[in-house]
């Protein structure tokens, strides 16, 4: 009966956990659409260029409550080991004195506790890790705009109503501005100007699976940005209107 009961308890908290972090991502997915559709504190966008954007586009905006339902269920699942692993010990150590025995049966005991355990903390460890390099690699995108002396003209691009268009996936949704492309999650701010070439790539995954990304190129940087979004059609919109962008872009300071 104690046995049924502790699977019973694995397997609800592990529901638990996949429909927090579904309504978390759906979340995210909000926030990234009230800031493509200007639902931003006016506050906010008295501040400068560069504050402005480190509030719209930082890693933490959107992974914050992702990494709160993660460390409640670290904390969760290392206080039911803990407090269930000992009960057991207890138990097993009345008919048992072989500490071999002890440590196998526990391990078998709690095998899917502490799988989704070790799970949990890897996401965790690498949330940390990924926030921490996407929020470098954001200030040094902000600094070169900055220097470029474009982050301003940014700023007030980003402030007016353009074409947006959703990807399908939770993230990526981009706005198309009238020099700048925006993409809120993960962070890009490109400038038409600095367009070199775009293209479609793909990527082929197990089982026959496949998916593509845009391949951004810059004339200002040796690596290229990869952008991944729901489907090839997607991909081949984003890249024609891209390419329309940056030979605009090129007319313009001809005409100048």
């Amino acid at each position: 009966m104690f046995k049924l009961d502790s699977m019973n308890i694995t397997f609800f908290t592990f529901v638990l956990f996949i429909f927090l972090v579904c309504s978390v991502f759906i979340i995210r997915k909000n926030l990234i659409k009230k800031a493509m559709f200007l639902e931003i504190d006016e506050n906010l966008k008295n501040l400068a260029p560069k504050d402005f954007f480190l509030n719209i586009l930082k890693r933490e905006k959107f992974a914050k409550t992702l990494n709160y339902v993660e460390f409640f269920f670290f904390l969760l699942f290392t206080i039911f080991i803990v407090f269930q692993g000992y009960q057991e010990y207890l138990l097993f150590k009345e008919h048992s004195d072989s500490l071999i025995n002890l440590i196998s049966f526990i391990l078998h005991k709690f095998s899917i506790a502490v799988f989704l355990w070790l799970v949990v903390s890897a996401n965790l460890l690498l949330a940390l890790l990924i926030r921490k390099r996407e929020n470098k690699r954001i200030y040094e995108m902000l600094d070169k705009l900055e220097k470029s002396e474009l982050l301003k003209s940014a700023q007030a691009d980003f402030l007016i109503p353009n074409n947006i268009i959703e990807t399908g996936l939770l993230g990526n949704d981009i706005k198309f501005g009238s020099k700048f492309l925006f993409v809120i999650y993960p962070g890009y701010i490109i400038p038409y100007c600095w367009l070199d070439d775009v293209k479609v790539e793909k990527i082929s995954g197990r089982y026959g699976s496949k998916s593509h990304y845009v391949n951004i190129i810059l004339k200002t940087s040796s690596k290229p940005i990869n952008i991944t979004f729901a489907k090839k059609e997607i991909c081949e919109k984003i890249r024609e209107l891209l390419l329309k962008k940056k030979y605009k872009s090129q007319n313009n300071k001809q005409s100048i």
